[in-house]
């Protein structure tokens, strides 16, 4: 064999390995991507059942038992939060017990799922903007973390009463 079959033999190996390098690379981003997908569509429907369960409560710790027709009669905003007593999501009886509350799922190979919840006041001309006075709408806020989901998954709803 002469250096001129060497260096030709030589170049071929070195494309070979290349290419074996991007198929491996490109798989490895696929799996990836199909984890990150997986994770996000789990963490959907975690979040959103969450979200059916804080909606199935009464709008207002007042409104439980009763109807309001004046705002300021609502739970103050300082105020939002579960009750004294009120320790589990069974023990909670309006979307407002839910504010801070916090969950855990851990799901096989998806790891560790976790959701955060906040629930505060809004006004329905600036919905963006948190209110400092009690209104007839409340906003759920529900963040989603998972190691394989690259950044915080947000969930929003308004719930007027």
């Amino acid at each position: 064999m002469n250096s001129g079959q060497q260096i030709l033999t030589i170049f071929a190996i070195a494309i070979l390995t290349i290419l074996i390098i991007n198929v491996y690379k490109s798989q490895s981003l696929k799996q990836e991507m199909i984890y990150s997908n997986e994770a996000i569509l789990t963490g959907t429907d975690l979040a959103q059942s969450l979200l059916n369960e804080i909606e199935a409560k009464a709008f207002d710790e007042k409104t439980v038992s009763q109807s309001v027709s004046i705002a300021d009669t609502l739970t103050s905003p300082d105020s939002l939060g579960a009750e004294t007593g009120e320790y589990t999501t069974t023990q909670f009886d309006d979307i407002d017990d839910y504010n801070n509350y916090t969950r855990s799922d851990s799901l096989g190979k998806l790891g560790l799922f976790n959701l955060w919840v906040k629930v505060y006041y809004i006004n329905k001309l600036s919905p963006d903007v948190e209110s400092s006075t009690q209104t007839f709408s409340k906003q759920i806020d529900i963040l989603l973390t998972n190691f394989s989901v690259p950044d915080t998954i947000r969930f929003h709803q308004v719930i007027s009463y």
